[in-house]
């Protein structure tokens, strides 16, 4: 059964398909980095999209806003009335054990609670933290072996979510590995402030060893696997899926990045022994320690069974280098000179 589109993946292209108040109606929770652009790529597919934020700020023209506490189970039911698809895209509030372990449980319950009462498609973001360290490249059939307590946290949410598929919850997950383009928010090594820094000549700031392959996302594409995961037929529910990923070690993709600039692309390389030492003093330092084996070493992801199901999906990586570059400056901005040792 399709929910939405027709099979083949999802399109691409400035039109938009007029909204119809017969089309089903799919609920975005969160509206940070991917929820946003979700809601957009979604309306732009002519589907009804509400987004459920704390807020009532609006998203884009003819995207519905409704303000609620998505970790009250209640408010989460009404907001997700009617809904065909219920989007999982929120956050805890802060990159800390603390609020990962008290904010992620309630707001997944939240939405199992939703897509319940609703019949909905529960489609859920998630990230690798659960796999832990392990040697080769991570499939869905690894093993999840996270060894910090961010990590239990999303180990424990993949058995509830097959706990709530056995007593009937339709879901599906598709797991990110690190962002970076457009939509790339502050606590990404590559975000979109750190490109266009690069752009000016500044460094980039990376973890660990910045020459050992790595798995990163491109945002745009994790957005349109979340859009193909909410519209596809049944067989992508009651399993993770491991979203597409681009394997290059983080100096390559940082010299790519500044070198479609102009620029050469300078890096500065911080230490493990250094993280833990600033983590003494900082809270987000505090908190990366925990993953700080995805950095030392090659981090790999076998995306192959998300590529097998959606072929058309994704984009190379020298088409996302464009991409990110073509967005991290305004269109026409002049060329900054690399700020002077003095």
């Amino acid at each position: 059964m399709s929910l939405a589109q027709p099979r083949g993946g999802p399109r691409r292209g400035p039109s938009e398909v007029p909204v119809s108040q017969t089309s089903p109606l799919h609920i975005v929770f969160g509206a940070g980095q991917v929820g946003s652009s979700l809601a957009i790529a979604l309306k732009a597919r002519g589907l009804r999209v509400r987004v459920v934020r704390r807020s009532g700020r609006p998203v884009a023209p003819g995207v519905e806003v409704l303000a609620a506490d998505a970790t009250d189970p209640a408010q989460a039911v009404a907001a997700a009335r009617g809904a065909a698809v219920v989007y999982h895209c929120m956050n805890p509030s802060a990159y800390t054990e603390q609020a990962w372990q008290a904010e992620f449980p309630a707001q997944g319950e939240a939405l199992i609670a939703a897509a319940q009462a609703t019949g909905a498609r529960l489609v859920c973001l998630d990230n690798l933290y659960a796999c832990g360290p392990c040697g080769g490249p991570r499939s869905e059939q690894t093993p999840l072996a996270a060894e910090g307590p961010k990590g239990w946290v999303r180990v424990a949410w993949d058995a509830r979510l097959r706990q709530a598929g056995e007593q009937g919850l339709r879901w599906t997950a598709g797991r990110a590995g690190d962002d970076f383009g457009p939509g790339a928010g502050g606590q990404s090594l590559l975000s979109m402030q750190a490109v266009a820094a690069l752009g000016r000549g500044w460094p980039a700031v990376l973890v660990g060893d910045a020459d050992a392959v790595h798995a990163f996302s491109w945002v745009p594409d994790v957005v349109e696997a979340l859009v193909a995961l909410g519209s596809a037929a049944d067989d992508v529910e009651g399993r993770a899926w491991h979203l597409p990923v681009h394997p290059v070690a983080p100096r390559e993709l940082v010299q790519r990045l500044a070198r479609a600039q102009g620029r050469r692309g300078w890096t500065v390389v911080l230490a493990p022994w250094f993280i833990r030492l600033l983590g003494r003093f900082s809270a987000l330092a505090h908190a990366l320690e925990e993953t700080l084996y995805q950095w030392d070493r090659p981090f790999l992801v076998d995306d192959s069974a998300f590529r097998a199901r959606f072929p058309a999906l994704g984009l190379s990586l020298d088409q996302a280098v464009t991409k990110t570059v073509a967005a991290a400056l305004p269109a026409g901005s002049p060329p900054f000179a690399r700020p002077s040792a003095a």
